[in-house]
């Protein structure tokens, strides 16, 4: 097992050697003004979706919002896996309503999946294949996350867990331990998991990466948040205040200064470019500002600032094209393709 880091504001220990960390690999955002991207379309409303009531929680207690379609925009989870850039189109998975299954307690929820052209924002849809867990012996499969590159996603077969091609769909198992991934790469996991807080019982965050060599302890403070690959080598943890960039060898690369409350919103499949969701809130849960910052990986540095034409409820879903160079925003109800600069 590898030997845990822990991080400091300006010292990193690691294997009984002190590093000075230097100053020039702290990413500041910058203050000037970021140049536009350019609106390439919009489409919407894409599917229907039910109507719903919403709960807002403030200083004044509880406020019911009145009946209005769902934009599906209210979980993060969300926000980065419903959408998603594939060759020249653009697929989203939609949720339409709910089915009763026989022998079932609970109903199921029902998707539908949409797939729109790049260039002209016209709906299309294909049949490309499918993953059927049971073929490997398993009894539950969850696939939740796909890897930055788009090669690999990672399937929770409780217990056990295995990284399935996803141009072959062939599954290979990574551990027989039950594991829960926040992120998956081409080579393993990572997770939030805070199994670790006996060793370390003043922290509660903890970033522990799981590839075939077994586990490593990438992280552990006093917060921390849902780790995200952003390379095969690099990993998002959204730390206390600021978010931070590691590798998996447990080294801190990158500090970034980030102003208002933020959460990761997608990287391009080179990783090139990431993004980040940053927000204000009139109460607990009531969006009132919402606007993405696009990154660069290599420097951390603001390259590009889109602001969706609708507020969302909760976070926007976003995605990026495979090179970086485009960026889609929205919902099911409205969906706007930009290009970055």
């Amino acid at each position: 097992m590898e030997v845990p880091v822990k991080f400091r504001p300006q010292f990193l220990k690691r294997s009984g050697r002190v590093v000075l960390l230097l100053m020039s690999s702290v990413g500041v955002v910058i203050a000037q003004k970021l140049p536009p991207p350019t609106r390439m379309w919009s489409v919407g409303p894409l599917a229907k979706s039910e109507p719903v009531m919403g709960i807002a929680f403030g200083a004044k207690g509880a406020t019911v919002t009145a009946p209005h379609v769902d934009s599906q925009t209210g979980s993060i989870f969300a926000a980065t896996r419903s959408v998603v850039f594939a060759g020249d189109r653009i697929v989203l998975a939609s949720m339409v309503g709910m089915r009763k299954v026989e022998g079932a307690q609970v109903p199921e929820q029902v998707y539908q999946l949409l797939s729109l052209d790049t260039k002209t924002g016209e709906v299309d849809l294909k049949d490309d294949g499918s993953f059927d867990y049971h073929a490997t012996g398993h009894k539950f499969g969850r696939v939740q996350n796909v890897s930055p590159d788009g090669s690999t996603l990672g399937n929770e077969t409780s217990p056990g867990f295995e990284l399935v091609d996803s141009r072959t769909l062939k599954a290979t198992q990574l551990t027989a331990s039950p594991s829960v991934d926040t992120s998956v790469s081409s080579r393993g996991f990572v997770t939030d998991n805070v199994r670790w807080i006996r060793d370390y019982p003043k922290d509660l965050g903890f970033v522990t990466y799981t590839d075939a060599t077994g586990e490593h302890l990438l992280y552990h403070s006093k917060c921390g948040g849902r780790p995200q690959f952003l390379s095969n080598d690099l990993v998002l943890e959204p730390g206390c205040k600021s978010p931070l960039i590691v590798d998996t060898r447990g080294n801190l690369v990158r500090t970034l200064s980030v102003k208002g409350d933020f959460s990761f919103a997608g990287v391009s499949q080179d990783s090139k470019r990431f993004a980040l969701q940053v927000a204000k809130f009139s109460g607990m849960h009531s969006i009132k500002q919402e606007r993405f910052i696009i990154y660069s990986v290599d420097t951390g540095e603001p390259i590009a600032e889109v602001t969706p034409e609708e507020l969302a409820e909760g976070q926007s879903w976003t995605a990026f094209s495979s090179d970086g160079s485009m960026f889609v925003v929205g919902s099911p109800l409205k969906l706007t393709l930009y290009r970055l600069p």
